[in-house]
């Protein structure tokens, strides 16, 4: 039987959305708050975050906020709703009091890795481009750290060799949502226990910048192709051939014998580069200028040298 718990929702980002539309399929949000729209683009175009175009197409009473802790009027406007939880779901904003214990029941976060491992803005990303092959949704109450608050749910989530950004999100919200909807429509609050987090065990995942997403031949074929995985199209990793760009979006680790760091060999597969470890099969590129394509069409295009050398 559902708990009659009213419920706001604060998030921004992309994970935030999914987890939104996941959630409203079991229990809708009174309302919900995400980032003002900023400029986006080469037109610097006012964009909205993908919280509000999800909550706009869900029907739910949605506002912005600039910046949430200098924003009096929207904390005066919750502290009047006052709501039994608060789920603040990749939000971009530090929350603090007395936005932290105005909720009966706190402030509840979907943080997709096993906190206290990949603290911050990327742990799908960073746990990817490690190579991580076991890991966990943590549902967990705010409190005035990073990602730091007692841990409520933790279930496991498997990350498969075939695993990629776009599918470990989706993994993760489904994960972390069902945990969550089955403690929010199935638990009595009074019943929640949490567990603190072991601080000495803990990892940071800051944001990606675009220039992790240089390739570098000298690193091993699986740990390239685990950036790839990791890093995904957004902000994109490349190399530079012939002196021009090359965003590299997919990719296969395979064995290479007497093959240079960055050497390229032509096969009937594609072109391979040689790594440190192993060799990297090019499958889908985009030059400079243009639109993703196979690799073996762009290696006939540029009429690619056996040997050339490719940074």
């Amino acid at each position: 039987m559902q708990n009659e718990l009213s419920v706001g929702f604060m998030g921004s980002g992309r994970f935030a959305a999914r987890c939104l539309e996941l959630l409203s399929g079991g229990l809708r949000p009174s309302w919900v708050v995400t980032n003002a729209p900023k400029p986006s683009g080469r037109g610097l175009k006012l964009q909205n975050t993908p919280v509000w175009d999800t909550a706009l197409a869900l029907g739910l009473p949605t506002f912005t906020t600039e910046r949430l802790s200098r924003d009096d009027e929207r904390i005066e406007w919750i502290k009047a709703a006052r709501p039994d939880v608060i789920l603040v779901i990749d939000f971009g904003h530090l929350v603090k009091e007395p936005l932290l214990s105005l909720p009966r029941y706190g402030c509840i976060n979907i943080h997709p890795s096993k906190l206290p491992q990949y603290r911050g803005s990327a742990p799908i990303q960073r746990a990817l481009m490690d190579g991580v092959t076991e890991s966990a949704v943590s549902i967990f109450r705010l409190d005035a750290g990073m990602d730091s608050g007692p841990i409520l749910a933790q279930p496991p989530l498997v990350i498969e060799a075939s695993d990629d950004v776009n599918s470990l999100f989706e993994k993760a919200a489904a994960s972390g949502t069902e945990a969550l909807l089955s403690l929010l429509c199935g638990t009595p609050p009074e019943s929640w226990r949490f567990t603190e987090q072991d601080e000495t065990k803990a990892t940071c995942a800051p944001k990606i910048d675009k220039n992790e997403g240089r390739i570098d031949w000298n690193a091993t074929a699986f740990e390239i192709v685990n950036k790839i995985r990791g890093i995904g199209t957004a902000p994109g990793v490349f190399c530079m051939a012939r002196g021009k760009r090359l965003r590299v979006h997919k990719a296969e680790a395979v064995p290479a014998a007497a093959l240079a760091c960055g050497a390229l060999r032509i096969t009937e597969n594609g072109p391979v580069v040689g790594c440190k470890e192993g060799a990297l099969l090019l499958k889908e590129v985009q030059p400079e200028g243009k639109k993703p394509q196979p690799a073996s069409d762009w290696a006939r295009g540029a009429r690619l040298a056996e040997g050339e050398v490719i940074e």
